[in-house]
């Protein structure tokens, strides 16, 4: 990816404005957790709406991959703001939310980390999530678990072929969820820090991810003036 790349999927002031309405949720939401200010940490309900007007101003809905992208950040969504209500929840929604961007990104696998040496520490970070985790989580989740992880780095995996904004976002993604699982199942991680670390890489994560999907749907469209081995270079 290159600055023109960027500067190509961002030219819409929808899509700007939503990443930065996004991104400033997060700030809120950690500033609330860090301040004790239970108000400010409603903000969760703003992490994805926004980018899902910055998916559909960059004429996202076009291309099949960004509806499948589009029913991922829904999900999300679903995730966010009622995964308070039950650790199933939360895990359900953003099970599916994975199977969605998993979906949207197949097509390009060929151009991903998928099958190559690179996918080595992504595996090692998904296996030892869950060597940590699925024990601990109990033997009625640790299935659930396991395969929550195996999608997630998947996910993560097939990123990459949007180039270093897809890796940066999976790594994000894969590292959010990780001190979460941490967190619920694990270790007495103090609430703040927690917020901190989880919302702090998991909405830039959805913030690039979507900027990778971006990519690949312009390129698909022979608008990229860019090939793709020069965004991985």
């Amino acid at each position: 990816m290159t600055i023109r790349d960027l500067a190509a999927v961002t030219r819409h002031r929808a899509v700007v404005g939503g990443i930065v309405i996004s991104l400033l949720a997060c700030a809120v939401n950690i500033t609330g957790a860090l301040l004790e200010v239970g108000w400010m940490q409603e903000a969760r309900w703003f992490y994805v709406p926004p980018l899902v007007v910055a998916l559909i101003a960059a004429g996202g809905l076009r291309d099949v991959r960004g509806r499948w992208w589009a029913a991922g950040l829904a999900l999300s969504w679903v995730g966010d703001t009622q995964g308070g209500r039950g650790f199933l929840i939360l895990l359900g929604a953003f099970l599916l939310a994975h199977v969605c961007y998993v979906v949207a990104l197949w097509p390009t696998r060929g151009q991903s980390l998928l099958g190559r040496r690179a996918a080595v520490p992504y595996a090692l970070l998904g296996v030892a999530g869950v060597v940590v985790l699925a024990p601990a989580a109990g033997l009625a989740l640790a299935a659930p678990v396991t395969a929550y992880a195996a999608l997630l780095t998947l996910m993560a995996v097939l990123a990459a072929a949007a180039g270093r904004v897809g890796v940066i976002g999976g790594l994000l993604f894969m590292v959010s969820d990780l001190v979460l699982g941490l967190g619920i199942f694990a270790m007495d991680l103090p609430g703040a820090l927690q917020t901190l670390i989880v919302i702090g890489t998991y909405v830039p994560a959805q913030v690039l991810l979507l900027l990778g999907v971006l990519l690949l749907i312009r390129a698909r469209a022979g608008l990229s003036p860019t090939s793709h081995r020069q965004r991985l270079g």
